[in-house]
């Protein structure tokens, strides 16, 4: 649903944030030029996006773990530690 609503109405509502509760998308002749969120709901967008990048970076790795148990290469826990300490040593 859109509200039509005065320039004027908008910059008091916009300029009182105890007035302003939410999103609000600015058109110009029909089209949108800007979004107006609050810092909470911008907060919350970039938890978001930081969860879903990690989710995917986390199924990135269960594909290349699988990727690599299908090739055969794997190996034992004690051969990667002693893998890890020999390039420590280096």
């Amino acid at each position: 649903m859109t509200t039509t609503i005065s320039q004027k109405a908008a910059r008091e509502m916009l300029g009182t944030p105890e007035n302003f509760s939410g999103g609000v998308l600015v058109t110009k002749n029909g089209v949108a030029e800007l979004f107006i969120q609050t810092a909470a709901e911008r907060e919350e967008e970039l938890v978001a996006r930081s969860m879903e990048r990690q989710s995917n970076a986390l199924l990135k790795l269960a594909m290349l773990a699988k990727q690599d148990v299908d090739n055969q290469r794997v190996m034992t826990p004690e051969e990667a530690l002693r893998r890890r300490k020999e390039a420590r040593n280096k």
